[in-house]
């Protein structure tokens, strides 16, 4: 049945676009009209935008609106009513049979072919579709709304001929870091008033790691207007040179269907609702499960500009070991949203900046945390300055980022009266360097400046690495 629907609905498309073709050969006058008056009496091909109880009143004009067609083929605003609401009806091949039959009286007018595209877009047509918001655009008179729109749309389609599809990357190398540990620098902290000398061994240390990393992205065309389901899975593992106990491997699985919001009049936007399951081991032991829910609502504001708006719940459990006795103190609830923008400022270069929140409800207070953070930076892709195998550009990366952190209770080792506030600053930069085919060199180097009220989780750390990355 599957495959029948799917011959089904590609001979209607093929019929609706060589509508065109026809007229071009064959003025229509009324006979081809009274030929195809079962339009208006058509079976939705989508699922109505009109509220049902309006339905019977729509059909009642469009039968009117229909005669009045009949007796003037060529008047464009009849058409362009009778299609307007075809598609309020869910007809959305009798909309553009209607339209597309118009372009014999019309052709080349920006705002026809700029409904024909729409149509074909929620037709799930985008090949067809394209076109027609191509030859919108093409005059030399344009209206400025018909150009945004379509340039909305265009972007759109972009993002959804990239569906049902499988892509990723694998990264591997060698981190290096000054403060691997993430301790302090100063052996002198003071507890609850009482300075204290650590050890050597409790001292931030240096180390050198191999490292993998994956992430991979699954679509999957649900046939449903632009909708599609969703997978993604990263993966991360690490083995260090002496602080064996940082070892570290970790997954995180995501999946749910993302939806078009086109069948909302929300042009350029998709919504996507997914579950996560994810775990990190370290050291050799179990250390965190989590799963949760997410949501991601993603609007093209223009061709160049995308939002992203993100929230997700985690329940994270943590494992204490005999290396971490205490860390099950941190189980519970975590809540994150974050809102992003990206614009590309030129063809070269991408600009983004991000702010968002974290608030983790922990079993105890002073390991539960509110966390504002904020970063931006950009992308600029450039000429390679020495000649190498591939033609590709590079592309250089910066980033920067601010985190607050402040946390519910006093932790009674370090204080009884105040609780813990923590500063976060952090710069970045990258360079990808592709040596060929779909392989490329990562550089990346990192500061990192934490600074506390309480002395023990202050810390600074300078890291670099170097990767070779295959996309597929």
């Amino acid at each position: 049945m599957t495959g029948l629907r799917r011959w089904s609905r590609a001979l209607k498309r093929l019929s609706a676009g060589s509508l065109l073709a026809a007229s071009l050969a064959v003025a229509p006058g009324p006979d081809a009209f009274a030929q195809s008056a079962a339009t208006t009496s058509a079976e939705p091909n989508v699922a109505p935008r009109a509220d049902p109880a309006t339905l019977a009143q729509i059909q009642a004009r469009r039968d009117v609106l229909f005669a009045r067609m009949l007796a003037n083929p060529g008047d464009l605003d009849t058409a362009f009513e009778y299609a307007a609401l075809s598609s309020q009806a869910g007809d959305l091949e009798g909309a553009i049979a209607t339209l597309e039959r118009m372009l014999i009286f019309a052709p080349g007018l920006p705002r026809l072919q700029l409904e024909l595209g729409v149509l074909y877009y929620r037709l799930g047509a985008y090949e067809t579709a394209k076109t027609y918001f191509d030859g919108a655009i093409s005059g030399p008179n344009v209206p400025e709304p018909v150009r945004a729109k379509v340039e909305t749309y265009l972007a759109a389609i972009d993002d959804n001929q990239a569906i049902d599809t499988f892509s990723g990357v694998i990264v591997s190398g060698l981190r290096w870091q000054s403060n691997a540990n993430a301790a302090p620098g100063d052996s002198r902290i003071r507890l609850n008033g009482v300075d204290f000398l650590l050890d050597g061994s409790a001292l931030g240390k240096s180390d050198t790691n191999g490292f993998v990393a994956g992430s991979f992205r699954y679509f999957r065309d649900l046939e449903n207007q632009g909708d599609r389901l969703e997978a993604t899975l990263k993966t991360y593992g690490a083995l260090y040179a002496d602080q064996d106990d940082l070892n570290t491997g970790l997954a995180e699985l995501t999946l749910g269907p993302v939806f078009d919001l086109q069948r909302f009049r929300i042009d350029g936007a998709s919504l996507g609702l997914y579950g996560i399951l994810g775990g990190v081991v370290l050291g050799g032991d179990p250390y965190l499960a989590t799963a949760g829910v997410g949501s991601n609502f993603v609007k093209l504001l223009d061709r160049r500009t995308r939002l992203v708006v993100n929230g997700e719940y985690r329940h994270e459990n943590f494992k204490d070991s005999d290396l971490r006795p205490t860390v099950s103190d941190r189980t519970g609830d975590r809540f994150i949203g974050s809102v992003a923008i990206q614009h590309q400022f030129s063809p070269a270069f991408i600009g983004f900046a991000s702010l968002g929140g974290d608030r983790r409800d922990a079993d105890v207070g002073y390991d539960s945390v509110t966390e504002v953070n904020l970063s931006v930076g950009g992308r600029l892709n450039f000429a390679a300055p020495i000649a190498m195998p591939t033609n590709d550009p590079w592309t250089a990366g910066i980033t920067l980022g601010y985190v607050h952190r402040d946390y519910d209770d006093p932790d009674p080792v370090f204080s009884t009266s105040a609780a813990q506030e923590t500063e976060e600053g952090f710069v970045e930069g990258t360079l990808e360097v592709p040596i060929r085919d779909n392989w490329s060199v990562q550089a990346a180097a990192s500061y990192r400046d934490v600074r506390s009220n309480y002395d023990l989780y202050s810390y600074d750390n300078v890291s670099t690495s170097l990767g070779i990355a295959k996309r597929f």
